[in-house]
């Protein structure tokens, strides 16, 4: 009898946002399958989603700096921005 692994996350696509809930140089946290993840568009609008926290010092890339307006992380070019240090 063969056995399934379970896989950490669902195979496929699956939609987490409609095109226009986000801007481009924008980021949104969300939280699908038991993991928090970051929404990102670059600046070149191209929609992106990681693991919400820097593998650094685990900043969640998805809420930014604290009381900064629009509340989102900074988006540099193609890539998020960590909040604690500025690394993208």
């Amino acid at each position: 009898m063969s056995q399934r692994i379970p896989m950490p996350m669902p195979l496929g696509w699956f939609q987490v946002a409609y095109s226009h809930e986000l801007a481009a140089a924008a980021s949104m946290p969300l939280r699908y399958f038991d993991t928090d993840l970051v929404l990102f568009r670059t600046e070149s609008g191209e929609a992106k989603v990681l693991d919400a926290y820097c593998p650094h010092m685990g900043a969640h890339l998805g809420y930014g700096i604290r009381g900064q307006a629009g509340g989102g992380s900074e988006v540099r070019g193609d890539s998020i921005v960590c909040p604690f240090h500025g690394w993208a």
